[in-house]
């Protein structure tokens, strides 16, 4: 009987530690997703950030350069913004779909990614 008590208190001990491991395991998968996707999103916004700069340089160095084959300020700047309208709506109607699903695909790629 004293073997049996032993054995369960064995067991019960077994169960305890698998039970700690698992959620230690738990924990240490979930930071490992989280630091993948704040470092992720990080390189994305830095990315972002200095194309937006890019685009807005090379906008405004676009817009003296039509002004000055135009011989008009407002001209120039006109095309680079008719130039963005254009580029705007194209990927309104036909590209936002698209672009969509790669977001989507990439975000669950990231989330799902076994390494």
């Amino acid at each position: 009987m004293k073997e049996d008590v032993n054995y369960l208190r064995d067991i019960k001990q077994k169960v305890k530690q698998y039970a700690q491991m698992r959620i230690l395991l738990f924990r240490l998968q979930a930071t490992e997703k989280i630091s993948q996707v704040a470092s992720t999103v990080i390189t994305v916004a830095v990315s972002a950030l200095i194309g937006f700069f890019l685009l807005v340089f090379g906008s405004i160095t676009a817009g003296y350069w039509l002004a000055d084959i135009t011989g008009s300020l407002t001209a120039g700047f006109g095309i680079v913004a008719l130039f963005y309208l254009i580029v705007f709506l194209f990927i309104l109607f036909f590209l936002r779909k698209i672009l969509q699903n790669f977001f989507i695909n990439k975000i669950i790629q990231l989330l799902h990614k076994k390494d």
